[in-house]
């Protein structure tokens, strides 16, 4: 038991609290704040940035995409080897982030409801590559233009048809619950992905609606557009 105690003293001692505190803490049953609340003032931002065909259960990070606040030409974070993203950020709602992607990946932009941080499936967002654009697409009976913008949206919470009200190519329906290990994409406007795919862009911005609340995303030519949106039906 003394044992234990002085491993707890030790781990509330890292993050930055004296002895007295964390001993505080721990007679009255409390968590640190710094636990509680890791971005006091902010968001934290989680999730993870993928290669578009990351398999379930054995996925692939995008390696050194950087995102940058609006105007900031210095990035809040550069993604490590596994595409994790976990930094606290200013509050904003949508949060809204610049990607500069590696290599042949596509720079775009991220929009995120804060609903999203925190609902039933940590946010996953699968960038592509130029060449695997033009080859799923293909696949999907659909011609990829680079002068268009693609929007994909991530579902982090229940899965319901939603909207986009720009012109666009077949709506296609990405889902990670079919045989196990698999994931597929359907024609449809509802799964846990949804792409918007060669999406008009005479007008910088379209507006994506669903049983959330209906949330402008930017529209940029050559540019991937990626969303989180998050709803719970009861």
């Amino acid at each position: 038991m003394r044992s234990l105690l002085l491993v707890m003293l030790a781990a509330c001692t890292d993050h930055g609290q004296s002895p007295g505190m964390a001993d505080a803490s721990l007679r009255d049953g409390t968590l640190p704040s710094d636990i509680l609340d890791p971005c006091p003032g902010g968001m934290h931002l989680t999730g993870e940035l993928i290669d578009w065909d990351s398999p379930i259960g054995g996925f692939m990070g995008v390696f050194e995409a950087k995102l940058f606040a609006p105007g900031n030409p210095t990035p809040i974070l550069s993604t490590p080897p596994n595409g994790r993203m976990d930094t606290c950020v200013a509050t904003a709602n949508p949060l809204r982030f610049d990607v500069d992607a590696p290599t042949d990946y596509l720079d775009g932009t991220m929009v995120i409801q804060p609903e999203a941080l925190t609902s039933l499936r940590p946010i996953s967002f699968r960038s592509i590559k130029m060449a695997r654009a033009s080859s799923f697409f293909a696949e999907r009976g659909l011609t990829f233009n680079p002068n268009r913008a693609q929007v994909v949206v991530f579902l982090a919470g229940d899965r319901a048809q939603i909207g986009l009200d720009r012109p666009h190519d077949t709506t296609q329906a990405g889902n990670d619950d079919g045989s196990p290990g698999t994931f597929v994409w359907t024609v449809g406007d509802g799964g846990r992905y949804v792409l918007f795919p060669n999406v008009d862009t005479a007008q910088a911005t379209g507006m994506i609606s669903g049983p959330m609340p209906a949330i402008t995303v930017p529209l940029a030519p050559g540019k991937l557009t990626l969303v989180a949106v998050s709803f719970v039906f009861i």
